[in-house]
């Protein structure tokens, strides 16, 4: 369905801390950047109003190819729970800049140092908290004073999240709300515009897929930012509980993101702690509706719901997935 490994498909678009069954890896070893997309905005009949990327004035992004492509944007979500292990930073990069199956080298050479730490996780609702700064476990140790470019998350590998998106047309258009995936989906979440309140899903990236909704495992992701007040490179890569990459998508238990930051976070020795929020607004949800067929030829008269969903044609709002969030840190 998608061009990119985006939608189920996170991950962790950090500002200021970017942060997020084969037997061989499914992929090269290669970091493969993902494609952009808009923000949603209000008051559109349908999702047809589209292009490819982020970098026009249309509504939606093209995400697919196929006959009738899928079309997407970025909202924000109603609820947004993840759970959180470690956030950290580094003055050296902790990740391979040319090899994304290997693994995190999170060390005192590299001048990294942990800034929040939970043996046992703290789940954290993003959207009860927007634009809020949340308190999380803090480290023993202050980290040494320095200029840090590197900044890292560890959380569990799923996001349960939940939201809404509405269109103005007047035949096909309404409210439509999230819940679980039926059967007439392949993905973990789903719009119904029948439903009168938004319902929680689930994106689990420790399956056999990884970051990839269909086809084969895909255990790593990396996007760039190049707009805004806090550039850099996000990637993110699948592991075990000893951060080691997973690069088949079995035995996942982690997910660690890192944010190469354009502009880097300095410590000095008159810095006394720092304060850390989330920021979901218009990234949290990925909102996708259209789509007819995965081959060129196919369109919506395919019975198969899987091919083409039965509102594929309107281009209303059908599937759900995980979209980034963004944390930023303040010092005082």
């Amino acid at each position: 369905m998608n061009y990119s490994k985006l939608s189920k498909k996170l991950f962790l678009s950090f500002s200021i801390l970017g942060l997020l069954l084969n037997a061989e890896p499914s992929k090269s070893a290669e970091w493969e950047e993902n494609p952009q997309i808009v923000s949603c905005t209000n008051g559109h009949p349908n999702m047809s109003d589209s292009a490819v990327g982020a970098d026009h004035s249309k509504p939606f992004s093209i995400v697919s190819n196929a006959f009738n492509p899928h079309k997407a944007c970025l909202h924000t979500p109603e609820g947004y729970k993840i759970t959180l292990f470690n956030i950290g930073m580094c003055t050296s990069n902790p990740f391979n800049d040319n090899n994304d199956s290997a693994n995190l080298t999170f060390t005192e050479e590299n001048g990294c140092v942990w800034t929040m730490e939970s043996v046992s996780g703290q789940e954290v609702d993003l959207a009860a908290n927007l634009n809020k700064a949340i308190s999380l476990p803090s480290s023993s140790t202050r980290p040494p004073s320095g200029t840090y470019k590197h900044f890292v998350i560890v959380m569990n590998p799923n996001i349960k999240l939940k939201g809404s998106y509405t269109t103005t047309d007047d035949t096909n258009g309404g409210t439509f709300y999230t819940k679980p995936a039926s059967s007439s989906v392949d993905t973990e979440g789903e719009f119904d515009s029948s439903l009168s309140s938004s319902q929680f899903f689930t994106a689990d990236f420790g399956d056999e897929l990884g970051f990839n909704n269909r086809g084969e495992c895909s255990y790593s992701y990396q996007r760039t930012i190049s707009s805004g007040s806090n550039q850099g490179v996000i990637r993110a890569v699948l592991t075990n509980d000893s951060l080691e990459t997973i690069t088949t998508c079995s035995g996942v238990t982690k997910m660690v993101g890192t944010f190469k930051a354009t502009t880097p976070l300095v410590i000095a020795d008159d810095t006394n702690g720092l304060e850390i929020q989330f920021s979901i607004t218009g990234a949290g949800l990925h909102v996708e509706g259209g789509g007819g067929g995965a081959e060129e030829g196919f369109t919506c008269s395919n019975p198969d719901p899987l091919i083409c969903h039965p509102r594929a044609s309107h281009d209303q709002p059908i599937y759900g997935y995980a979209g980034d969030f963004q944390p930023v840190f303040t010092k005082f």
